[in-house]
């Protein structure tokens, strides 16, 4: 839509306006049926002046034939050319003598009197007409202008106050669809911006409360092994205990807020994925390296198993962020002697990466709430996980345009599946 807030206006930008288009078609209507009624107006009393004059040569004609019969022809022959300057002059002298004359008052002269009479009851009632009919036609093109204007302060009330209107018609040019264009987009970003700033309300309340919720054990515990340390003698063995318990406590903390930041950050857009062409083997190995430890405690393999390496645009750390949170939670649910494999899969326009374990499985219920932030399944209430990990990769996985499938078996195993699209 051109912008036309700073533009000149020109005659022919006012010519085109669909505004001035119906105001120029009553006006041209207008003054043709005014012009109609002149002409018409102009033909009657032209008409009556006539007859007017006719009668008057008349009432002369039979007052002197009465008198002197015999000039019959010489006064039709007077009525029927061009009179003569100097008979009009003779004329004119007679009658002033008799005091008329072109200064005597309209009053004296009935017919006239009574013609002028009609011709000016006449053109008082056309001009009237003509201003009365004007007067409708600006109050009818105002009315138009101010019901537009007036539904556009209503519309703009309703916006600002947050109800949920539909856009308003554009169905014609000119610069009231251009205003109305500009107010439904107006509306879409007004909306937009507060159903923004209402999901980043809720956002916040509920991240606050997740926070809260989630500090509070280890804070508890903490202020436990505290109170314990300093209230009660205990034993160098007792002590160690206390603090080992102390800083797993911390560093349970510190990974829950970290974690808790980073998933605030994809939530709000915060983060721009740094995304280059790189190897996927070399992003999995190193996931699998980082749980390493992790992975020798608890007596379970990591496998990665041989496939053809794949360049993928993708942020190499956030996308380790989110294997290493999925591979560790096979680890976790994998028993010891068990294995976890990983492999690369490719198609024609997908790649995909599957993390299969060897664990007690999923009940069906509960797949669908896996990703959900803070949800431990049945099987996960004493294992002290917080269920962040599994939301935290989905989020950054779909960052990357991809999605993360599940397929499990009760008593058999796990597969967490990244897919992404190669276009």
């Amino acid at each position: 839509m051109e912008q036309t807030s700073n533009k000149r206006i020109s005659f022919f930008d006012l010519w085109q306006n669909p505004e001035m288009k119906s105001m120029r078609r009553f006006f041209l209507i207008f003054s043709l049926l005014f012009t109609v009624i002149i002409g018409y107006g102009t033909y009657f009393f032209g008409q009556q002046f006539k007859n007017e004059y006719v009668e008057s040569n008349a009432a002369i004609t039979g007052a002197l034939l009465k008198q002197h019969p015999e000039l019959q022809e010489d006064l039709m022959v007077l009525l029927t050319k061009d009179v003569s300057e100097d008979d009009k002059r003779i004329g004119m002298k007679i009658l002033h003598e008799h005091g008329i004359s072109s200064d005597l008052s309209i009053v004296f002269f009935p017919k006239l009197n009574e013609f002028f009479n009609t011709l000016m009851i006449c053109a008082i009632f056309i001009f009237l007409l003509f201003f009365g009919c004007l007067i409708g036609v600006h109050y009818w093109f105002s009315k138009r202008i101010y019901t537009k204007i007036r539904g556009l302060t209503s519309y703009a009330d309703q916006v600002l106050e947050g109800k949920s209107i539909s856009s308003l018609p554009e169905i014609r040019e000119g610069d009231i669809s251009k205003l109305l264009h500009s107010f439904n987009r107006m509306r879409v970003v007004i909306q937009e911006n507060i159903a923004e700033l209402k999901k980043e309300k809720r956002f916040l309340v509920h991240l606050m409360s997740d926070i809260s919720h989630q500090l509070k054990t280890p804070l508890a515990a903490l202020t436990m092994y505290n109170d314990i340390m300093t209230e009660k003698e205990l034993s160098k063995d007792q002590q160690s205990m206390f603090l080992e318990q102390g800083r797993q406590q911390l560093e349970r903390m510190n990974w829950l807020i970290q974690s808790l930041l980073k998933l605030a950050k994809l939530d709000v857009g915060a983060i721009q994925f740094q995304k280059k062409n790189d190897s996927l083997v070399r992003t999995i190995e190193g996931s699998v390296n980082i749980l390493k430890e992790l992975a020798i405690q608890k007596g379970v393999q990591v496998t990665v198993l041989e496939a053809q390496d794949y360049n993928l645009k993708h942020d190499s750390d956030w996308m380790t962020e989110a294997l290493v949170n999925v591979i560790k939670n096979a680890i976790e649910h994998t028993p010891t002697g068990k294995n976890v494999s990983i492999m690369l899969e490719e198609s024609d326009t997908l790649c995909k990466i599957h993390i299969r374990d060897q664990g007690n499985g999923i009940e069906r219920d509960e797949i669908r709430n896996i990703f959900k932030r803070f949800y431990q399944g049945k099987k996960n209430k004493k294992s002290g996980s917080v269920g962040i990990g599994l939301s935290l990769s989905k989020a950054i996985v779909e960052g990357h345009n991809g999605i993360i499938q599940v397929k499990s078996q009760i008593g058999i195993g796990t597969t967490f599946t990244f897919v992404f699209s190669k276009t």
